[in-house]
């Protein structure tokens, strides 16, 4: 087994000995520098596995050692010791890279524990346990992924449909991307995707409605734009009043000269629409008018081998709206999160992914970030009730607010916590609207 390296930089001969020893009796290899100079010429010499290193050292202080490590290992783990622990210097430390920041004096399991930690990060980088995302990867411009044989057949009934102008209706348990297959079957075809309206069928008006296929009309109709859509989203909770006016106009649009180039419906519902058809909830006439093709996205926890696919997908969403770089992963990740049965689907995988992301260090998505709340055993039954998931916005919003509550409203500290820019803080606080309570 190989001896792993550590390079400890401290100008105290105190604390180089009293480290050294603890970290030696570990069966660790420790190299040692006096001061910020020295230490960088023993990294560039021996390339160690870890790196720990003072705060405050003459000449060279352990933030500007952090800095110039990184401009030459960007995945190599450095841990800063400092005898003046508070807020603002741990924030700038881990804003900066730092793997870890620990104080004097120092505690023996703590450090401990922080070293092994950031040495099983190195050794998830060295042997791509399982997969990355490469970070000169464009994002993926699919608005869906999976391999599994479920979501094949469903792609490939998409390019099946794609040249044609059928009503498509999806169902689908929430949480499970009905919007992003909606848009992706918007966007198929040869032909570049026209403009697309997605209307919400809970509050939907009589004048929403008119003018969503009034507007597409004309759009439609000229030859610069290509073949629009309109979403029905949460088709099932449509009040019967709208439904007859939606089935009004699709039967005059439908004995319509213009047949061929009426914008493409596409209703998506978390219900069982059947049902509500057999209850009499629903006009019979008006499903069959939509459903020409039905497509039904399976839950995640019947499609668990799409998992290290999605989350791949995601983090490369992800990272540039939470200014990261997570781009590889601790190994046992993708058997942890294949562990659970995701009542929330994908939406819930996405969050949990966010957190784990704001929390990472470095490039490194670690399973301690990992949190999982599991509220009951199995799938909560649908609730009849069709309430979509909250934005990526509405999410930023609230825990920015938050964040700005715990600090008091210290922006300093804030946008050291949410890992952005003093400027791109005050723009969100601007618009958002957020205001000290």
């Amino acid at each position: 087994m190989t001896v792993q390296k550590i390079l400890l930089i401290d100008d105290d001969p105190v604390i180089r000995n009293l480290i050294s020893g603890i970290l030696r009796k570990r069966g660790y290899h420790v190299s040692l520098a006096k001061e910020g100079q020295e230490g960088l010429r023993v990294v560039k010499s021996i390339k160690p596995d870890l790196v720990i290193a003072d705060f405050q050292m003459p000449g060279m202080s352990g933030i500007d050692v952090l800095n110039h490590i990184k401009e030459i290992y960007p995945a190599m783990p450095v841990i800063i010791l400092t005898a003046h622990g508070d807020a603002t210097l741990t924030i700038q430390s881990m804003q900066t890279g730092a793997f870890d920041f620990i104080e004097k004096p120092v505690k023996p399991k703590e450090l401990l524990d922080a070293v092994k930690n950031g040495l099983n990060t190195v050794e998830a980088v060295r042997h791509k346990t399982e997969g990355m995302v490469s970070r000169e990867e464009t994002r993926d411009s699919n608005l869906m992924v999976g391999k599994s044989s479920l979501m094949r057949e469903i792609f490939k009934n998409i390019g099946r449909i794609s040249q044609s102008n059928v009503g498509v209706l999806i169902t689908g348990e929430t949480g499970t991307g009905k919007e992003r297959l909606a848009r992706l079957i918007h966007q198929s075809g040869s032909a570049q995707p026209g403009p697309l309206t997605i209307l919400n069928c809970n509050t939907l008006t009589d004048d929403q409605l008119l003018n969503a296929f009034w507007v597409s009309d004309e759009e439609t109709a000229s030859p610069e734009y290509g073949r629009a859509s309109i979403i029905l989203d949460g088709v099932g909770g449509l009040p019967p009043a709208m439904q007859i006016r939606l089935l009004d106009i699709l039967n005059r649009k439908t004995g319509d000269s213009r047949t061929a180039s009426m914008p493409r419906l596409i209703s998506i519902t978390s219900q069982d629409i059947n049902q509500l058809v057999m209850d009499g909830l629903f006009m019979k006439e008006l499903f069959f008018k939509m459903k020409i093709i039905s497509l039904h996205i399976p839950p995640l926890r019947q499609r668990k081998d799409d998992i290290p696919d999605l989350v791949k997908h995601l983090m490369q969403e992800l990272n540039p709206v939470l200014n990261k770089n997570v781009t590889q992963l601790e190994e046992g990740v993708f058997q942890m999160l294949k562990s659970y049965d995701w009542p929330g689907n994908v939406q819930e995988l996405k969050n949990v992914l966010m957190q784990a992301m704001v929390l990472s260090h470095g490039e490194i998505l670690e399973k301690k970030n990992i949190h999982i709340e599991t509220v009951e055993k199995g799938v909560p039954e649908s609730t009849g009730f069709e309430k979509p998931p909250k934005s990526l916005a509405e999410m930023e919003k609230e825990h920015i607010a938050a964040v700005l509550d715990y600090v008091q409203w210290s922006k300093q500290e804030a946008s050291g916590l949410l890992g952005i820019a003093r400027p791109t803080l005050n723009a969100k606080i601007e618009k958002y609207g957020l205001t000290k309570k």
